[in-house]
This record gives C-alpha cells, structure tokens and sequence, in this order.
C-alpha cells in the first residue's frame, strides 16, 4: 500500500492498483470565518488523482469536500459512506454509486476491505472512524474524533492496524457564530489522547493528523506541540509514530 498524506485530515491510498480517497478537501474557504486562513500552502491535487474509491468520517466541509468527489471520482468509482449519513449524502452528491455500510459491517472489492467503526464527533455530528485493509497494510482513520470509550474494544476486534490516522490538535471551538455554546472541553483528540487510542487500537504506528493548518484567535484555538512533545509523549506511553508531511508519501509493502 502507498500512503500519500493530503491536507488536513485527508490522505490517498494506493492498493492493487485502485486509489482511494479519505476526508481528502482541497477547498476550505467555507469555514474561512471560523478557520481562519492556512498558515501553509494548501495542495491541490484534485487535477491529479481519479480515485476508484472515496470515503469521508462526516459531513464537517473541512473533512467532506463535494468539489473533490465530483472532480476526483472515476464514472465507476463508489463513495462509500456510513449508513448514518447516507440520507443526508444523497441530497448533495446522489447521483453517483454510493454503496452504504453500517458500523462494523464490511465491503470488499479489488482485494480491499472497508468498514466504519465507532467514532464520536466534538459537537454532536455524526461521525465514523474507518479501517482499510489490503490484505498487507491496514489503517485506520479517525477524522477528527474525540476520546470515547470504545478504543479499547477496536482494538480487540480489529487486530493488526499497522497506521492509526487520528487528530491531535485538541482544539477547543467557539462556534457560537454558528448557533453552538462555547465549550473551553476539546473537540477532537488532543496529542496525548491521540498517542493513548493509537496504543489502545494496538496500531503499529501512529500518524498524526488534523494538526497545524488552522487557528483562529477566538473561533478555533488548537493546542500547539512541537518535536519535543512528540517523542516525550511517545515515549510515556510506548507508542510509536510517525509524522507524514502534506504530500509526503509513505510505501508500506
């Protein structure tokens, strides 16, 4: 399995030969006003890749990109959502092949397996994790998923996740421009948490995401960690990680 990592939460799998597309968003400019602005340069890659299939963890537009699904997916291709956004997923992009899954539930197609596991959304969204498996290579992706209970029993039942995508900047939101109380409670992982559910998944290696892209001063204010952390945080709990640049590309065979 090649592993590209894109913007954000967003990373590209290449497996027999099919590629696969997971919270990929090139476009964030709706949610600019609570964002704000990159502090890096943002790829653009949906000129470059046609994916045969695209998944997402939820409808947040920084993770679900409708721009990158009409212009990304093959004429063949199948996005591939959880059962509980599948309502919701027809209204925006119904007119493509969507094949729906609900929690634990698998599909397997080109000698790939996909399955939506249990995740939990910082504001009530729903939300699911997903693993990916090619028979060498298995991840999983966890969007932008707070600390919830149930890491303990993925890992149980799915063993040998060699790469656990999982947030870690821990932000804390104020979304009251959009309706929602202020909470100073993190919604998503923070590093530690991420680290804790990377070892509690029994995963191989853990590689952040969700991190160092986007604060604002009042709306969106992350918790900012360095190198430093990273290898002290690692080390407390015996779990190793690696860092994934944007566009870098890791080869796991």
């Amino acid at each position: 399995m090649e592993i590209q990592k894109l913007n954000w939460a967003g990373i590209r799998l290449s497996a027999h030969n099919k590629t696969i597309l997971i919270d990929a968003a090139e476009d964030f400019s709706y949610y600019k006003p609570v964002l704000g602005d990159a502090v890096e340069g943002l790829i653009e890659f949906s000129d470059k890749i046609q994916a045969d299939y695209i998944l997402f963890t939820h409808m947040h537009l920084d993770h679900f990109d409708k721009k990158v699904i009409r212009k990304c997916l093959k004429n063949d291709g199948k996005l591939i959502v959880y059962t509980g956004l599948e309502v919701i997923v027809k209204k925006v992009v119904g007119d493509v092949t969507i094949i729906a899954l609900d929690l634990n539930e698998t599909f397997t197609e080109d000698g790939i397996t996909f399955k939506p596991v249990f995740a939990m959304d910082g504001v009530g969204e729903i939300q699911s994790s997903w693993i990916v498996d090619d028979g060498t290579t298995k991840i999983f992706h966890g969007g932008d998923t707070i600390w919830h209970n149930q890491f303990w029993k993925l890992g149980k039942e799915n063993p040998d996740i060699d790469y656990a995508f999982l947030p870690a900047n821990g932000v804390v939101v104020n979304f009251e421009v959009i309706g929602l109380q202020y909470s100073p409670v993190p919604a998503s992982l923070n590093l530690k948490e991420a680290f804790a559910a990377a070892r509690l998944l029994h995963a191989r290696k853990l590689i952040p995401i969700h991190y160092n892209l986007f604060a604002h001063e009042r709306c969106y204010i992350p918790q900012v960690f360095g190198q430093e952390d990273l290898e002290r945080v690692s080390e407390e709990l015996g779990q190793e990680y690696m860092i994934l640049k944007d566009g870098e590309t890791l080869t796991d065979f």
